[in-house]
């Protein structure tokens, strides 16, 4: 198993070069990158400079953190500075990606981005229309690069992919081997609060190309407010029954689980140095866990 850092958690407190050294010093295996990081991150350094980085660290890339589409997106009703902004984050992604040694792209579906902008108020149909146009676009452009696209659903009520059955719906019909899912069981809760996460196994399972497994605070429904990704709740079980003992439903640690557990430190515990990550001076716990890699065994 590894234990990797997401680096969501440090959003606007910290940098790709701190990130890399902090995380290769306080005993991480893998790492997360987020593409706005990246992209600040070239505007100092070279892509093959952060590929020598990896060649020589024992650190590895993992999946470049997130494709934000929206509906109208490579259909003919796309405005094309828009589609033309958003092409060139997947080819850097890919590009990128391809020169570091990732292969995973997650890919967040349509989202009212305005906090107090109420709910997503696109239809069902056009959603599930837009998505598979979209997906089956990308995945051949993903192609030539090796890359996997990981679908996440949003379940909070300004997503427009909110459910398991949703995103597996999507996911079928685009049908291609290089389109999955990743799951986030605090993505999950937030559609409807619920702690049951046994529509996980209903979808097919070499399509799960990574799962977040995740706790944060509580926030009343529709407030529009963010979790803080400071400590647990009680009452507030976000990671699936199971995970704890080492599965996710359907799973079994040491047979079917995928082959990559990774672990998240806080925001707040990130900008004190990394003191409470694993390996790290003070680690005495993992705040938050993730699952990622395609379907496998361990060795």
């Amino acid at each position: 198993m590894l234990i990797s850092y997401n680096e969501a958690c440090a959003k606007d407190c910290s940098t790709l070069e701190q990130d890399l050294d902090l995380c290769e010093r306080s005993g991480f295996d893998c790492i997360e990158l987020r593409l706005d990081m990246l992209r600040d991150y070239l505007t100092r350094r070279s892509v093959d400079e952060l590929a020598g980085f990896f060649q020589t660290s024992r650190l590895r890339p993992h999946a470049f953190n997130a494709l934000y589409l929206y509906p109208e997106f490579l259909g003919p009703e796309d405005d094309p500075e828009r589609q033309a902004a958003l092409l060139e984050e997947f080819n850097l992604s890919c590009r990128v990606g391809r020169a570091i040694g990732s292969e995973y792209l997650i890919v967040v579906p349509p989202l009212q981005r305005d906090p107090a902008g109420g709910p997503y108020t696109g239809s069902w149909e056009d959603t599930f229309a837009a998505c598979v146009r979209i997906l089956s676009r990308l995945s051949d452009l993903a192609l030539p690069y090796g890359m996997k696209l990981c679908f996440e659903l949003v379940g909070f009520e300004r997503s427009s992919v909110r459910s398991v059955a949703q995103a597996d719906a999507i996911v079928r019909a685009v049908n291609r081997p290089n389109v999955g899912f990743v799951f986030d069981s605090y993505n999950m809760y937030l559609n409807g609060g619920s702690n049951d996460f046994t529509a996980i196994g209903s979808v097919q399972p070499e399509k799960i190309f990574a799962a977040h497994l995740m706790s944060a605070d509580d926030v009343p429904p529709g407030s529009g407010q963010a979790p803080v990704l400071r400590r647990r709740r009680g009452g507030h079980r976000r990671i699936p029954p199971g995970a704890e003992a080492g599965g996710l439903p359907g799973y079994r640690l040491g047979g079917d689980l995928p082959p990559r557990v990774l672990g998240q430190a806080s925001r707040m515990g990130h900008c004190r140095g990394l003191s409470d990550h694993p390996g790290g001076a003070g680690a005495q716990r993992l705040p938050l866990i993730k699952i990622l890699g395609g379907p496998g065994r361990l060795k």
